[in-house]
């Protein structure tokens, strides 16, 4: 029978070897964002497994409690519990609370990553992108025949949705190491070629929120690089960014037809509502309803989808109902009213402030990432969505996740 010195010890054995594993495990996490649902779900939930068996929560919770974005992350979770108590629909408030786990596991990733392991996580990001951008290359050359992939539709069913978004945030990263990643000029060269290769993806792909971002994180990219030059950066960005979306219509089929097809369908918005963008219109307009019938607290927590059913039988009947209005803001709005969305902006503006605050030379990469979310989230609810959730919780922890003390506060980087 082991003694209980032979069981502490096993203990301890077992605690670190659980570690060590959870130490590699974010970056299969990051890898699989772009590639497969279900490795995710397995990566996340093997995380949490080892994050409870190693212990020493008190540790951990003294690192959330001290991670001001963990916080404004926390009491915007918060809502979902405190909307419960006006809603309704008890069953799809619980649901929606459910849909929530993703963005929970943000304070499990925070205390799991290790801040000089940053740069691992990123490769693993942009690695699984780079795998991605391959299959879309190997489906547009008719080598890849994948259910609905097709030489016209590089990606299955309506994950361009996600799909361009990442890849956006990928280009920018891939673009920032170049610049300031302080890699050897074959290095910079290999990355250039990547680079090259990811922003032609996205224009032959057909998401259009991706292609919207991407401008934006070029944009700010010209800004950082040339910031002590704002006024020239300014103009630059004036100039050179209308050229190159004028030099994508003109060069790429996809983007003009994809741009067309905008136009045509909001100037069709009034007769025919029935399209992408026109959905998207009639959901933002109705929902528009619900927040002035509840501008202060709106409908609870989940009963967004009975309240707007209310509103589409009365002002759209012909058309179909939604439980989500596609714009993240919205969807808060008519959840949690004027706090819920002062919450939301809020946990955008700890981010950026804390971009401003840890000097390490990734304030650049911090600043982009509220940026890239708060231009997404114009088009649909990303943080509810299942990849751009876990990509927001663990790239946050990535990013966000301050300094071991000695390394941080006093060592005071340049940009």
């Amino acid at each position: 029978m082991p003694s209980p010195g032979d069981i502490v010890n096993r203990l301890t054995t077992l605690r670190r070897g659980a570690a060590t594993v959870n130490g590699w495990l974010p970056l299969l996490l990051a890898f699989s964002l772009p590639l497969s649902t279900s490795v995710i779900s397995v990566a996340a939930l093997l995380i949490l497994l080892l994050w409870l068996v190693e212990g020493n929560f008190a540790g951990k919770g003294r690192e959330i409690m001290a991670n001001p974005v963990c916080l404004a992350l926390l009491a915007y979770l918060g809502l979902y519990l405190v909307g419960l108590l006006w809603t309704d629909n008890m069953a799809g408030g619980m649901a929606m609370l459910n849909k929530q786990w993703k963005l929970a596991l943000m304070p499990v990733f925070l205390t799991t990553v290790r801040y000089d392991w940053r740069r691992r996580y990123v490769a693993a990001f942009v690695a699984g992108m780079g795998v991605a951008v391959l299959l879309t290359y190997l489906a547009w050359f008719g080598l890849l025949h994948y259910s609905d992939i097709t030489p016209t539709h590089l990606t299955h069913g309506t994950f361009h949705v996600v799909y361009n978004p990442m890849l956006a945030l990928a280009i920018y990263l891939v673009l920032h190491e170049i610049l300031w990643g302080g890699r050897g000029r074959a290095a910079r060269l290999g990355l250039a070629v990547l680079a090259a290769l990811m922003i032609l993806d996205m224009f032959i792909t057909e998401g259009r929120t991706g292609q919207l971002v991407f401008f934006v994180l070029m944009a700010l990219l010209l800004i950082q690089g040339l910031r002590r030059h704002l006024l020239l950066a300014v103009l630059l960005c004036l100039v050179l960014l209308p050229i190159s979306f004028v030099a994508a219509y003109r060069l790429s089929p996809m983007f003009r037809q994809r741009v067309d097809q905008v136009r045509s369908e909001i100037a069709a918005f009034e007769v025919n509502p029935d399209t992408s963008v026109g959905l998207r219109l009639l959901f933002w307009r109705n929902s528009l309803e619900i927040i002035r019938a509840h501008p202060l607290f709106g409908v609870g927590t989940g009963d967004f989808q009975d309240a707007y059913a209310q509103v589409n039988r009365r002002r759209s009947p012909a058309m179909v109902a939604t439980d989500n209005p596609h714009n993240q803001y919205v969807l808060v709005l008519c959840q949690f009213g004027l706090p819920g969305l002062v919450l939301l902006l809020a946990l955008f503006a700890v981010q950026v402030r804390q971009a401003a605050r840890i000097r390490d030379g990734w304030q650049r990469i911090r600043l982009a990432f509220p940026v890239f979310f708060l231009t997404i989230m114009l088009t649909e609810s990303y943080l509810v969505v299942y990849e751009t959730g876990f990509l927001f919780s663990l790239l946050g922890a990535v990013f966000y996740k301050l300094p071991p003390p000695a390394a941080s506060q006093e060592q005071n980087l340049p940009e």
